[in-house]
């Protein structure tokens, strides 16, 4: 559940930088900005939280699956 918090956190914060990119008040866009990376901060800090400890494990990008039948052919 707090993974999914962290992600609609994230896409409120990515919704208010695009307002404030379309918007043409510059008061109100620097608004939407501040409250983009707010979003993002508070996103990061939960992500933190709930992180889960770090293990002697490769990151999921260095394991590579494959058919090793195939290897010595």
């Amino acid at each position: 559940m707090p993974l999914a918090v962290v992600e609609y956190l994230r896409h409120l914060a990515t919704r208010c930088s695009r307002m404030s990119r379309d918007c043409n008040d510059p008061v109100i866009s620097k608004e939407l900005v501040i409250i983009s990376v707010e979003l993002v901060e508070k996103a990061q800090a939960l992500e933190a939280d709930y992180a889960l400890p770090h293990s002697n494990d490769p990151p999921a990008t260095d394991i590579v699956a494959g058919d090793d039948k195939n290897k010595n052919k």
